[in-house]
């Protein structure tokens, strides 16, 4: 993610104090302040101002986050050309897999899930609408890190942290930079147990005529089911023909 090269202390705090409320669910003055490292006085001022604009609500002295972010998200998707179209596609492929499917897109070298649908045996997982991921470790990450402009390609994996999620977890840029050439080779990437262990994902980059890559699709489960020919073979066909219809619209955008 890049970094701002003056920024603004106030507007920091604020998106900490932001951060703090997601991932705790809720948290009162004190806590905050120990959490971002200010006094109680200026937390309190940061959160007042949050609440005026409707961001937080006070519920009983303990803050949380305030359903404007979901009018936020709205706008912030609708920017995604393809949300609509890709979104009908990936419900299709929950439905026909029984699988959890995802619509997932890259930004600031990161994979941001945009839509999950679940299947009648789709597996629970963490994943969730805004969920954000590494590339190097995932199905979807892998597909786009594959297929875009080589520059860009380089200048992420450099950038990379990695880190063994699982034993299987790539963790080093030769073996990524194998398996990445493998992928362009078949048009499908594979997640083996690399983030969970025990839990496979296939997918597919979305792309224009030009080769602009707009996102990646996926189907996860369990490699108790995701093995042999329906791996290799059914559950790959089923996203190419989301894909194929998915980059078919693309080109009446």
């Amino acid at each position: 993610m890049p970094e701002a090269k003056n920024p603004v202390q106030a507007v920091q705090r604020s998106l900490e104090i932001v951060d703090v409320l997601r991932d705790t669910g809720g948290a009162r003055v004190t806590e905050v302040a120990r959490e971002i490292g200010v006094s109680k006085g200026t937390a309190h001022c940061h959160l007042a101002t949050l609440e005026e604009r409707g961001y937080v609500v006070n519920e009983s002295g303990e803050y949380k986050l305030g359903l404007r972010f979901i009018d936020l998200a709205h706008h912030a998707k609708n920017r995604i050309d393809i949300y609509d179209i890709a979104t009908t596609e990936v419900d299709a492929l929950a439905e026909e897999s029984g699988e959890m499917a995802l619509f997932t897109v890259e930004e600031d070298g990161e994979g941001i899930c945009l839509h999950t649908a679940q299947g009648e045996e789709a597996v629970q997982t963490e994943i969730y609408v805004g969920y954000r991921n590494a590339l190097y470790h995932t199905a979807v990450g892998k597909a786009m890190l594959a297929f875009m402009p080589a520059k860009e390609r380089d200048q992420l994996i450099q950038d990379m942290e990695f880190e063994a999620f699982t034993p299987n977890t790539i963790t080093d840029e030769e073996a990524l930079r194998t398996e990445l050439e493998t992928i362009r080779e078949r048009g499908i990437a594979y997640n083996h147990g690399e983030t969970i262990q025990g839990l496979v994902g296939v997918g597919a980059p979305i792309r224009d005529q030009d080769g602009t890559i707009y996102g990646a699709i996926s189907i996860i489960g369990p490699e108790r089911r995701m093995d042999g020919e329906r791996l290799e073979t059914e559950i790959p066909e089923m996203i190419r023909q989301a894909v194929n219809i998915i980059e078919i619209n693309i080109t009446s955008l």
